[in-house]
């Protein structure tokens, strides 16, 4: 097998398939044990374990010891629903949890049965040659077998903030230092193999990860607004229940007064809201995973709705990142690459050299595809020469050399880059300069990408020189916009979320690429020279009207974003590089390019973008305010529900009254809750005007003042409602069992009025699961008021269909007053719907 780096054999080609395979059965995968999952017992365990659950067992044991054999039967027969929603989701949770976990799966390219291949790293054995390149993380334990300017990044291990330089190894049976590669670590320079030797558990990293997996993980901001939202709420609802309990055990007995109390209890505890939350965003994650965003932090979900700003690469995000060879400047003519090959056929060769030998990025794949069109393959080009030495693109010089033997023994040293940078380290005199930058300025003009390329003629003791080059040429690319970017950046700009795009490119090409997709600017666009030169006021006073940055360094988006974050912004940065890391992690979501990305960004960020799609940005930030949206409608929801539950159970007390609710009324409401709440608002539809709203502040809580008057208007209306009904009956006509007929039934209506009315009508009609719940429960209490057992069962009073008709007109009546009151006030208040 030939060696990439040179034309001397290679002794070690890699295992084979079947030396491979023998290899898995004995280490294993080279993977951490996976944390066992909860099996269909415990489960179900957890689930009865469960408040609400314990007290409707509790409720049937207290009917059972009084001798209400057929209650305690009803409400033990009415857990397997409520159970079976709860199994039902969080089975749907995990499902979408081991999907999630398939698709953050790494890779790397190994060497298998002699050819390079691209393999799951859990596959990898001791004994397999793998090929790293700078961003590429090291999968296992092992030493360097080839190395072309390694240096590592151990900081993950060793605490060391400078990456270390490793070196070939000699002898495999005495190791130095230098030449010991560590699982976890990042390639930052240069490319090589190496030889694994320890997979799985057995690396240092694979050790540290099982003392890592034993640490608590903190919880979101979102979850602790929840938890402190909870506690509130429930030590309000076991205090409540506690006083009436001991007050009623006064008043109607102690069997009366334990079963009231147990009732509120049921009645108040809003065990739905931590279910809602977690399923919500665990779906809600997965549902954007679908669509090429890969979340890889959950709290990230409720930042997508504040971000103000996105920063975004040019290339293959905003662009195709599709290059596409055009024109090529040589030999001070332009050519088309329509034209005869033979007249740039050298300079072509001479581009292929200048570039990396392995083609990943676009430009270098495009150079390879059109070489072999013109019958130069490169393959057999690296045959006629030798690689002695290699310098990666650095940022700083905007350059990549290669310095190269041929077989007559004459160095040449081939370098590609910036034009600019360049030319202005060219030999060429004023005239021919001023030439070569009038060609780049028109081709830049144009949104072409303009790469300049350059030979010089050395010796191998002097090595690489960035200086003295002879200019040979520009290639002139084409890399046209996204279909969908136009659209996607106008949906961002409408939604109050700002734009910025920042490339490596010089300033006419992305002026021109702004103007093409629609991106809102000034004339004003900032290099990387004048973002080096200011100071920290003076870039954040420039960064409050400049939307456009070209040939920005990778170490100068830390600078930007740090200085947005300064001005009060929520900032997405997008990046693919190593030296993107940092303004990722900076970021207050880091997004890292799935295709093209580094192992490196990837892990830095927070998002993945699989697509490597800028569009695809702009739904996970629609599909995080969605997700955050139907978490506050299930919310008001609930607590709605609670309130005339709670009213209802206090106020025929102060009557003098009996206690209007049995526990098999909480039961039947609770199988109306639990789905509409859990099921139906996960599946809701995002509000037309979502993306037109300006980004959410951070800093608002989850149930906001608006929406806490939204929730006391529509609880507190559905409660005078029911409790008017209530009073009529029972203190007019004198028959409390009418009385708690006709509070109940309208309560239920009202909740389903609630449900259906409260919400955009597209909403409700693309809701099925709602639709469906409401259906149900409408034909489930016409049957319980007309079938005898089921009217006997409930304990109410036998009514005829003119008395039920009148209720649900005065129901619906009322419910469209209290929706025209909170339609309202949300007009005075744009925030309220929310």
């Amino acid at each position: 097998m030939e060696n990439i780096f040179g034309t001397h054999k290679v002794e070690y080609i890699g295992l084979s398939s079947q030396e491979a395979e023998a290899k898995l059965k004995e280490f294993g995968f080279n993977a951490r044990k996976a944390t066992p999952k909860k099996g269909p017992l415990k489960k179900v365990l957890k689930i009865f374990s469960e408040p609400m659950m314990l007290l409707i067992l509790v409720t049937a044991f207290v009917y059972f010891l009084i001798g209400e054999k057929v209650e305690a039967t009803i409400f033990i027969f009415s857990l397997i629903p409520i159970a079976l929603i709860e199994f039902f989701q969080e089975q749907k949770t995990d499902n979408a949890l081991s999907a999630l976990d398939k698709m953050m799966l790494t890779s790397a390219q190994v060497y298998r049965d002699g050819k390079l291949a691209t393999l799951e790293t859990k596959y990898i054995v001791p004994g397999d040659m793998i090929y790293l390149t700078a961003g590429d993380k090291v999968p296992a334990d092992g030493y360097v077998h080839e190395s072309a300017g390694f240096m590592v990044d151990e900081s993950m291990l060793t605490g060391e903030s400078s990456a270390v330089i490793k070196s070939k190894t000699l002898n495999p049976k005495n190791l130095m230092n230098e030449n010991k590669l560590f699982q976890g670590c990042f390639v930052t320079q240069g490319d090589g193999t190496m030889i694994a030797q320890l997979t799985g558990s057995d690396t240092a990293y694979g050790k540290l990860g099982e003392l890592l997996g034993k640490i608590k993980k903190t919880k979101t901001p979102l979850q602790l607004k929840i938890n402190q939202f909870l506690k509130i709420v429930a030590i309000g609802a076991v205090s409540s229940a506690f006083v009436i309990t001991i007050v009623l055990i006064f008043i109607k007995g102690l069997v009366a007064g334990i079963l009231a109390g147990l009732t509120i209890a049921m009645a108040l505890i809003p065990e739905e809201i931590p279910i809602v939350f977690s399923v919500f965003l665990v779906l809600g994650v997965f549902k954007m995973a679908k669509h090429n965003a890969l979340i890889r932090e959950m709290a990230l979900v409720e930042t997508l709705g504040s971000v103000t700003v996105i920063c975004s690469d040019k290339t293959g995000t905003l662009t195709e990142g599709r290059m596409s060879l055009k024109k090529i400047f040589w030999k001070d003519k332009i050519f088309s690459v329509e034209d005869s090959a033979e007249d740039f056929l050298e300079f072509i060769k001479m581009t292929v050299l200048a570039l990396e030998r392995i083609a990943i990025d676009p430009i270098e794949v495009e150079v390879h595809r059109f070489a072999n069109s013109i019958g130069l393959e490169p393959t057999k080009l690296f045959e006629e020469y030798s690689l002695l030495q290699d310098r990666p693109f650095e940022a700083k010089t905007k350059m990549v050399h290669h310095l190269w033997q041929n077989k007559a023994g004459l160095c040449l040293q081939f370098s590609a880059g910036a034009p600019e940078f360049i030319i202005a380290n060219s030999l060429l005199n004023l005239e021919e300069r001023s030439r070569a930058m009038s060609i780049l300025e028109e081709m830049a003009s144009q949104g072409y990408r303009v790469i300049g390329i350059a030979r010089r003629l050395c010796s191998v003791e002097h090595g690489i020189n960035d200086r003295g080059l002879e200019f040979l040429g520009l290639l002139i690319m084409s890399d046209p916009p996204r279909e969908e970017v136009k659209e996607a950046i106008d949906i961002c700009q409408k939604a109050g979320i700002r734009v910025m795009m920042i490339t490596g490119d010089n300033k006419l090409t992305a002026h021109s690429v702004a103007e093409g997709i629609g991106l809102k600017h000034n004339e004003e666009i900032l290099d990387g020279e004048e973002i080096e030169k200011a100071s920290p006021d003076a870039l954040k006073q420039k960064l409050k009207w400049c939307s456009i940055f070209a040939r920005v360094k990778p170490e100068q988006k830390f600078l930007i974003v740090r200085a947005l974050q300064e001005l009060g912004e929520v900032v997405a940065m997008t990046g693919d590089g190593v030296n993107d890391a940092p303004a990722l992690k900076k970021a207050n979501i880091g997004i890292a390019m799935g295709k093209k990305g580094t192992e490196v960004a990837r892990e830095a960020s927070g998002m993945v973008l699989m697509d490597d799609n800028f569009s695809t940005i702009v739904h996970a930030v629609r599909e995080g305010r969605k997700i955050y949206d139907n978490i506050r409608h299930a919310f008001v929801f609930l607590l709605s529900f609670h309130i005339p539950i709670l009213g209802l159970a206090i106020a025929p007390l102060f009557l003098n009254q009996s206690f209007i609710f049995l526990p098999i009324h909480i039961i039947f409401l609770e199988l109306i809750c639990d789905p509409a709440a859990v099921l139906g608002f996960e599946r809701e539809s995002a509000r037309r005007g979502l993306m037109k709203e300006k980004p959410r502040s951070p800093n608002e809580p989850i149930i906001s003042k608006s929406l806490l008057v939204k929730i006391l208007i529509q609880g507190f209306g559905i409660f005078i409602l029911s409790f008017s009904l209530y009073y009529f009956c029972v203190i007019i006509l004198k028959n409390p069992e009418l009385g708690r007929t006709s509070a109940f039934v309208s309560l239920v209506l009202g909740q389903i009025s609630l449900l259906l009315f409260t919400r955009e009508w597209f909403q409700i009609v693309n809701n099925k699961i709602i639709l469906t719940v409401s259906a149900l429960t409408v034909v489930f209490i016409t049957l319980v008021l007309f079938v005898p057992f089921l009217r006997h069962l409930f304990h109410f009073s036998e009514i005829s269909i003119k008395v039920y008709a009148l209720i649900f007109v005065i129901t619906l009546l009322f419910i469209a007053l209290v929706s025209l009151i909170v339609l309202k006030l949300k007009k005075n208040d744009s925030y309220a719907g929310r």
